[in-house]
């Protein structure tokens, strides 16, 4: 038998949400929303390019319940390429479009040999596709909180094809994700199996032990915020005539989020902080060859501007979106700027100040060193947290107020403590880094 192709994808999220995006005038809305609908278009070309055997995704395809029916009928246009051109497309549900989460459907292909394109939930089942000698083994998830070891109950490998699972799982050990469908390398290696397609973790690795098959998390297609920066795509496995294999990143993302972060530590202005970002930039523009960038800039280290940085956040905040529509062409967006500076050790206030800056720093001290500092700030806003839309209560990277984010508590009092700082010294780090000159 000849070499066969396999595409494994996880994690297309098709449609998710994005959040926060119409509080920025200038943010690019309609291409980042549109982004995993590219990304799908993408992987359809790819496996219609690659003249691939089969597809396979585990898990994760939707997001939940549609908004709308466009959201399927984006799936159903893509899953009829692959059926025409002859290419058999295998799905799981995961935890985000278990069983129970989804109420809307639409009228799905089927496969070349007449079969269906998800796999059934309940319990586990195999699909044989004798032409090209492979055997899939996987279930979808019926509830989105599947605690159960699924993997456990696979049927055993079948000799003389190669034996594929797909499973939507967080894998022990491997990540901070909830631990979904729990299973372990060494419980996957068991199964004998030639290669395990994974889904649910959005980083790419290979959880493969000594002597055992590639047990393989590809990804998701497209990365949706900041905390899912790099290339993100599939997985194209090769399998030769003895049902060995081998298998290849490709990426199919449309954008790119990256996060720059700069050390203030050593800099004496403002000039140096937007040279750093614009060389910072320079380099990702080139990496991202044509994909629009979104960048975040996280300033950081103990700076003698830092109370001056704090002071006029908006203010350096325009210069380095103006350095990103200048160097970007359309192709850059500065999704936000984190001020994580420290005041120097030796510039901080010293307790021989009389009055008001020995009150305050005995303050700040205080707050610094206070344990309970995240459930005292939550407290003093949670009557405006209450008054949140959803959208701002999600995850905690995209939530408006990430109480369980330290450095983001610990920012709120910095930043407060360098405006009060700065008013009562009157800095000279403010003049030099708005540029003010004497």
């Amino acid at each position: 038998m000849t070499t066969r192709k396999i595409l494994h994808a996880a994690d297309i999220h098709l449609d998710s949400p994005l959040k926060k995006l119409d509080r920025y005038d200038s943010a690019p809305s309609q291409r980042i929303r549109r982004a995993s609908r590219r990304a799908l278009e993408n992987m359809t070309a790819l496996a219609i390019d690659e003249d691939v055997d089969l597809v396979v995704i585990a898990g994760d395809l939707y997001d939940g319940d549609w908004p709308d029916q466009n959201t399927g009928l984006a799936f159903v246009k893509e899953a009829a390429k692959l059926v025409t051109a002859g290419i058999p497309v295998l799905v799981i549900r995961g935890n985000h479009d278990a069983a129970n989460q989804m109420t809307a459907s639409l009228p799905l292909p089927k496969n070349p040999d007449g079969s269906d394109i998800f796999l059934q939930t309940g319990k586990a089942e195999s699909r044989f596709l004798e032409d090209i000698g492979v055997a899939v083994h996987g279930q979808s998830f019926r509830s989105r909180a599947e605690k159960s070891n699924l993997a456990a109950k696979y049927p055993d490998a079948v000799a003389g094809m190669f034996n594929l699972g797909m499973l939507h799982t967080g894998l022990e050990g491997a990540t901070s994700h909830a631990h979904y469908a729990p299973c372990t390398p060494a419980g996957l290696t068991e199964k004998g199996y030639d290669y395990w397609a994974l889904g649910h973790i959005h980083v790419r690795g290979d959880h493969q032990i000594e002597g055992g098959p590639p047990i393989v998390f590809s990804g998701n297609l497209q990365g949706r915020h900041i905390g899912e920066q790099g290339p993100k795509g599939c997985v194209l496995i090769e399998v030769d005539a003895r049902n060995r294999c081998r298998y290849d990143f490709h990426p199919l993302d449309v954008l790119r989020w990256h996060e720059c972060v700069i050390d203030a530590g050593p800099m004496q202005d403002r000039d140096e902080i937007l040279d750093a970002y614009q060389s910072w930039l320079a380099e990702q523009i080139d990496a991202c060859d044509g994909r629009l960038l979104v960048a975040r800039v996280r300033l950081t280290g103990q700076s003698s501007l830092h109370a001056a940085l704090h002071q006029n956040t908006e203010w350096i905040r325009a210069e380095l979106q103006a350095i990103s529509v200048a160097a970007g062409n359309e192709q850059v967006w500065l999704e936000d700027v984190k001020i994580r500076t420290v005041m120097p050790t030796d510039q901080k206030i010293s307790l021989d100040f009389d009055g008001p800056l020995e009150s305050l720093e005995s303050v700040l001290n205080a707050l610094r060193n206070d344990p309970s500092l995240a459930s005292l700030v939550e407290q003093e806003l949670s009557g405006l947290s209450k008054k949140l839309p959803k959208e701002l209560k999600g995850d905690e990277d995209q939530a408006a107020f990430p109480f369980g984010d330290h450095q983001w508590v610990a920012g709120l009092v910095e930043s407060a403590a360098a405006d009060v700082v700065g008013r009562l010294q009157h800095d000279e780090s403010t003049a030099a880094a708005t540029g003010a000159k004497k």
